[in-house]
C-alpha cells in the first residue's frame, strides 16, 4: 500500500516494486551546468537536491549509454546518460537524462529498459526536430510543453497499467515494464541441479566461463559439492552460477537420490493421472531404451506406491522398473521437478548427555539438519551414516 511505501519499513534489497514517483528530464546547459529540463510532479526534486546529485545525473562524458542508478537522500533515482557529438552544439555535444525516481527500497531493474528506448525515442526526435536542443542551445522554451506531456503521460501509464504508448509528430513508441521474477532462493551443497533443457542448446557465449565450466557435470544425480570437486570450481561460486541458472529456468533444484529415499505423492498425482501431454513427456523421458515407452499403468502402479516408510529398494524389488521398461532414477527425478513427488527427509536427534561419542558428527544431530546434509558436510556416505545412528539408541530420528 502507499502508506507501506512511505513508512520507512522496507529495505533496499527486500526485493519488492515501488510505483514510480516522478519522472523527469536533466539536461547540461552550456552556460547554467546541469539543470532540470523538465519533471513531473512538478518541484519534486528540489533544485538544492537535485544539485547536490548531479555529478551522477550528469556525469562526465565516459559514463554514458549505461544504466546508472542513484540511492541517497531518501531517493532511488535509475537514468541513461546520452551524449549526442555533433559540432552544431555550442560545447560539440548535448548532454541529457531522462530519469525516473523510486523509493529507496524499491527494485528499479525493471523500469531499465523502457528508460533507455525512451531517451533514444528523444534522440530521434532531437535529429527530426531539435526537441532537446530548443531552449537550451538557443532562445525559447517552445519544446517545453511538449515534453512536459510526455513525461507525464509515461508517469501515469507506467503506475496505472504497466504500459504506454507515446505519441509525437508522426512518431510513436510503446513502452513496457518488463515482468521480473523473484529472486531464487539460496542453493546448498547438498542439493542437485537438474538441467530443465537440453544441453545442446547452451552457447558458450551466452554463459560466463564458470558456468561453462560446470554445465558438463549437471547430470541430474551430482550435487553441488560433488560438481564443485569434478569441475575444480569453489563451491561458492558454483552455488552462485547454479542460482543464476535456476533464475533463468534452464535448471530445477531437487535432492541426492539414493535407494534408501523416502517420497510420498502429493494432490498434485491428479495430473500424472488426467494430463495426457505430461503422461507422453513423462514416459519418454523415463524409458530405458528410446523410442520404447513403457507401459503407463506400469509406471503409474509404481509411482502410487510411495508412501511413508516405503523406501525406492522396497519398491523396485516389489515391482521390477527394469522389466517394466523404466529408470526408476530418472522418474523419481522428473517427479520431484514436477512437484508430484515429495521426499520425506530424515532428521537425526541426539538424546543423550553432553556432546556425544563423535562430536563433530553428533553436533549436527538437533533434528535441524537432515541426512543429506550431514553426509555431505562431514563426507559420510549414507550407509555409513545409516549404520552410526542405527548403532546408538540415544538417537532418534524424525521423518518429515
Amino acid at each position: 500500500s502507499l502508506l507501506q511505501e512511505m513508512t520507512g519499513t522496507k529495505y533496499e534489497g527486500c526485493g519488492e516494486i515501488g510505483s514510480i514517483r516522478a519522472i523527469f528530464l536533466a539536461q547540461f546547459h552550456p552556460d547554467q551546468g546541469p539543470l532540470i529540463r523538465c519533471q513531473w510532479p512538478n518541484d519534486f526534486l528540489s533544485k538544492e537536491k537535485f544539485d547536490s546529485l548531479s555529478r551522477f545525473i550528469i556525469p562526465k562524458n565516459e559514463i554514458q549509454a549505461q544504466t546508472i542508478t542513484v540511492n541517497c537522500l531518501g531517493y532511488k533515482i535509475s537514468g541513461y546518460p546520452t551524449y549526442l557529438h555533433d559540432k552544431k552544439y555550442r560545447r560539440n555535444y548535448l548532454l541529457f537524462n531522462l530519469c525516473v525516481v523510486c523509493y529507496p527500497w524499491s527494485r528499479t531493474v525493471q523500469f531499465e529498459p523502457f528508460v533507455r528506448k525512451l531517451s533514444q525515442f528523444f534522440v530521434n526526435l532531437e535529429k527530426e526536430s531539435l526537441l532537446l536542443s530548443s531552449g537550451i542551445e538557443g532562445e525559447g522554451n517552445e519544446m517545453d510543453e511538449l515534453i512536459q506531456d510526455m513525461l507525464v503521460q509515461v508517469y501515469q501509464d507506467m503506475n496505472t497499467e504497466g504500459k504506454s504508448v507515446v505519441v509525437c509528430g508522426q512518431n510513436s513508441l510503446q513502452l513496457s515494464v518488463i515482468s521480473m521474477g523473484s529472486d531464487p532462493p539460496p542453493v546448498w551443497d547438498y542439493q542437485v541441479p537438474v538441467l530443465t533443457v537440453l544441453s545442446n542448446k547452451f552457447h558458450p557465449d551466452q554463459w560466463d566461463l564458470t558456468t561453462t565450466q560446470i554445465i558438463p557435470y549437471l547430470d541430474g544425480f551430482n550435487h553441488i559439492a560433488r560438481i564443485s570437486a569434478l569441475a575444480d570450481v569453489e563451491s561458492t561460486l558454483v552455488r552462485a552460477c547454479v542460482q543464476n541458472l535456476v533464475y533463468h529456468r534452464v535448471v530445477g533444484l531437487t535432492t541426492i537420490f539414493q535407494y534408501s529415499n523416502v517420497y510420498t505423492v502429493t494432490p498434485d498425482l491428479a495430473m500424472v493421472r488426467t494430463d495426457r501431454e505430461l503422461q507422453q513427456d513423462m514416459l519418454k523421458h523415463v524409458a530405458r531404451k528410446e523410442g520404447v515407452l513403457p507401459n503407463f499403468r506400469d509406471v503409474y502402479t509404481f509411482i502410487s506406491s510411495f508412501t511413508y516408510g516405503t523406501t525406492v529398494r522396497d519398491l523396485c524389488q516389489r515391482l521390477s522398473p527394469a522389466r517394466a521398461g523404466f529408470d526408476e532414477r530418472r522418474l523419481v527425478q522428473y517427479l520431484v521437478l514436477k512437484g508430484v513427488l515429495r521426499r520425506v527427509h530424515k532428521y537425526p536427534v541426539w538424546t543423550g548427555e553432553g556432546l556425544g561419542p563423535e562430536p563433530r558428527l553428533y553436533q549436527w544431530f538437533t533434528s535441524q539438519h537432515n541426512a543429506d546434509q550431514i553426509c555431505v558436510v562431514t563426507g559420510l556416505s549414507g550407509t555409513q551414516l545409516e549404520k552410526r545412528i542405527e548403532e546408538d539408541s540415544s538417537v532418534l530420528v524424525i521423518w518429515k
